[in-house]
């Protein structure tokens, strides 16, 4: 064996070491790899990946989150499997708080592999395909892999209203480019809905409690037309359940 092969296979054997030796939630799905942080589709340009450390006008005021918050596994969260036969995700998996989260603060990032927005590049199957940057065209897709945050439920069916929802933001990642070692980069996460002008969510999420938000009509729209045309009973009762909450 050449030493430039014994290289590549003694970094390929610490990778799959490194990962084997990552903490993994509770109820963490087998199949599913668990990330600290995204992966990227060869596909994303060197071009893309700058712009998302650009910051423009509308988001200059963006939360910046501190690597203090950003823990794996998350400490704030627990993954439960659905055990309540009315739940729309009945013998699925929820995402609750094991603490008492405040009005607008970080859960968690919502972590996935990142694709152009191509049909080439991404799973039409998908039901974990998040916007990342739409004019970049750049989505972030958690089906395969991801963090907790895939375990997040749409309140529909199960609260009057959500709790939660999916924000833009900026975390720190190294970069050997910069004097400090680290930049800014741009990330989608899970914070607690504000408290509301008039104070009816000051509440937050309460420990034990479901963390929940809102994929938009348009999501279960679209997941009961795939319904009919797969003819599943199932998927299209969920859906319907979830349009007529």
């Amino acid at each position: 064996m050449s030493s430039t092969a014994k290289s590549s296979s003694t970094l390929a054997a610490n990778k799959t070491s490194t990962q084997s030796q990552q903490p993994v939630p509770k109820s963490w799905p087998e199949d599913i790899t668990y990330l600290t942080d995204h992966t990227y589709s060869a596909a994303v340009t060197a071009d893309q990946r700058t712009a998302l450390t650009r910051t423009g006008t509308a988001d200059a005021t963006w939360t910046q989150i501190p690597p203090t918050s950003i823990q794996a596994p998350s400490p704030l969260l627990e993954i439960r499997t659905v055990t309540d036969i009315n739940h729309p995700a009945a013998g699925q998996r929820g995402l609750f708080a094991t603490q008492h989260l405040a009005p607008d603060s970080f859960i968690c990032l919502y972590l996935g592999h990142v694709h152009t927005n191509t049909m080439s590049d991404q799973d039409p199957h998908s039901d974990y395909d998040l916007n990342l940057d739409h004019d970049l065209g750049l989505s972030v897709d958690a089906a395969r892999s991801g963090n907790e945050s895939r375990c997040t439920n749409d309140y529909r069916g199960i609260a009057e209203r959500p709790n939660a929802e999916f924000r833009d933001c900026y975390v720190q990642v190294p970069c050997t480019k910069r004097a400090a070692g680290m930049k800014w980069e741009r990330r989608v996460s899970v914070f607690v809905l504000s408290a509301g002008k008039a104070g009816k969510r000051k509440a937050g999420v309460r420990a034990g409690e479901e963390v929940l938000v809102n994929y938009g009509k348009g999501y279960w729209e679209g997941r009961k037309a795939v319904a009919s045309f797969r003819r599943d009973e199932e998927m299209l009762r969920i859906a319907q359940l979830a349009l007529d909450s």
